[in-house]
């Protein structure tokens, strides 16, 4: 459970550090990069066990964290990009 927890702080920090520093600032705009991560680190960790770079040993579980962190910050600013694209393509033919 300890470990499930952390793993879902890392996605949420690093959507919220997406949000942040991509936008659009509105409170409708934070679920997609919180979310985006989370999936993913499921998605690499869990289901497809992929385990790449140093391991460390957390909670008695060996975790890839630069992997985790990783792919957590390249998700959530891949969502947070494409979410902003759409919210400015939808702007614009208002």
């Amino acid at each position: 459970m300890a470990l499930l927890v952390t793993m879902l702080a890392i996605a949420a920090l690093a959507g919220l550090v997406a949000w942040w520093v991509v936008g659009p600032r509105r409170a409708w705009a934070l679920p997609l990069p919180v979310l985006a991560p989370a999936f993913a680190l499921w998605l690499t960790g869990h289901r497809l066990g992929w385990s790449l770079g140093p391991q460390v040993r957390l909670y008695g579980y060996e975790v890839s964290l630069l992997l985790d962190v990783a792919v957590s910050l390249a998700v959530a600013f891949g969502a947070a990009l494409v979410q902003r694209g759409l919210v400015r393509v939808t702007a614009t033919r208002s």
